[in-house]
């Protein structure tokens, strides 16, 4: 394992010891939820075709709803509740760091929602997309993270 990974993992796991109900809360309470009803309303939507064009289709409507709206709440969240840190602050963070976390999300997440509406059936795409959001979330993570090593 890199040493990133490492670090990141060792992290995570003193924040599940010091608070473990806010370290899992954010995935029970809202991804968990939010995922299950985004890929029912898609394959509603699109009548659950798995045909290349479609697949298309569902990539770039998640792309351009669900991954905006995700990143912005995830990097309030974390500012806020996780890292506890006052409004204005995380205000100000998420207003500088957002557009990058955005476009470098665009260049990850149409490859895994690619995968995920061609190749995984629906009862296991939230199971998959969470499974990626936890080393999306490790990126974010370190990228605040960065921010704030430097600024000390």
């Amino acid at each position: 394992m890199s040493d990133v990974a490492k670090e990141a993992w060792r992290k995570y796991l003193i924040q599940l010891q010091v608070h473990p109900l806010r370290t899992k809360f954010y995935g029970f309470a809202y991804g968990g939820p939010f995922g299950h009803f985004l890929h029912k309303l898609m394959d509603i939507i699109f009548k659950g075709k798995k045909d290349k064009k479609t697949v298309a289709k569902k990539v770039l409507l998640e792309q351009l709803t669900s991954s905006p709206w995700n990143n912005f709440l995830f990097m309030m969240y974390y500012g806020l509740v996780v890292e506890g840190r006052s409004w204005s602050l995380v205000k100000n963070k998420v207003r500088k760091d957002y557009p990058s976390v955005q476009l470098t999300a665009w260049r990850f997440w149409p490859i895994v929602g690619w995968v995920n509406y061609q190749y995984i059936p629906l009862q296991f795409r939230v199971v998959f997309h969470s499974f990626v959001a936890s080393c999306w979330a490790i990126f974010l993570n370190l990228k605040a993270r960065s921010v704030a090593i430097k600024k000390d």
